[in-house]
């Protein structure tokens, strides 16, 4: 993992408190603060084509889409991060307004900087989510898609999609989306 931004421990509160002010987000991991780096333009062109997709297959529904701005709770840690995407059908409340706690699918479009941390710290945590029903990692320079999705005993399998023709299947959402749409060619 990164090295934390600020050597000073945040409780959860300072932490939110810190958030209204501070010019860029951060994830909080155990009170310590790691800033988010910024992306190329092909990261932030194909977070836009799956936000798009999801938007259009989900209207109308009960489903809500977020990008970059909203925080997820890790379930059972003190743990916050900011998923470039996320789904979650979760009922608005005053409690949740700046963060989510039952996201059924997380996208991450991956950097230099963030794929350590997406294939393996990221991944570990998101599946500690007891509502997360798929995790969807993408490699915005090479045609390579990552879906992790639960089973019903719980269990997490893997699929690898590389061609433009695959299709990402998100049977408990009901939607399904292809590479060739992911990434606009």
């Amino acid at each position: 993992m990164k090295r934390p931004s600020y050597d000073k421990v945040f409780s959860v509160e300072e932490y939110i408190r810190y958030e209204w002010t501070a010019g860029r987000p951060s994830d909080f991991i155990d009170g310590l603060l790691f800033e988010i780096p910024g992306s190329k333009d092909v990261n932030n062109e194909v977070t836009g084509n799956v936000f798009c997709i999801l938007m259009e297959r989900l209207i109308n529904t009960d489903y809500q889409v977020y990008a970059h701005d909203v925080k997820v709770k890790i379930f059972g840690e003190n743990k916050y991060y900011y998923p470039d995407l996320f789904i979650t059908k979760e009922e608005k409340t005053d409690a949740n307004r700046y963060i989510k706690f039952e996201p059924l699918l997380i996208v991450e479009v991956v950097s230099e900087s963030s794929q350590v941390n997406d294939y393996v710290d990221k991944y570990i945590d998101y599946t500690k989510i007891p509502s997360l029903l798929y995790y969807i990692i993408v490699e915005p320079e090479t045609s390579l898609i990552t879906c992790y999705s639960k089973a019903e005993t719980g269990e997490w399998f893997t699929t690898k999609l590389t061609k433009p023709e695959n299709s990402i299947q998100l049977d408990a959402l009901e939607i399904s989306f292809t590479l060739k749409e992911v990434y606009g060619v």
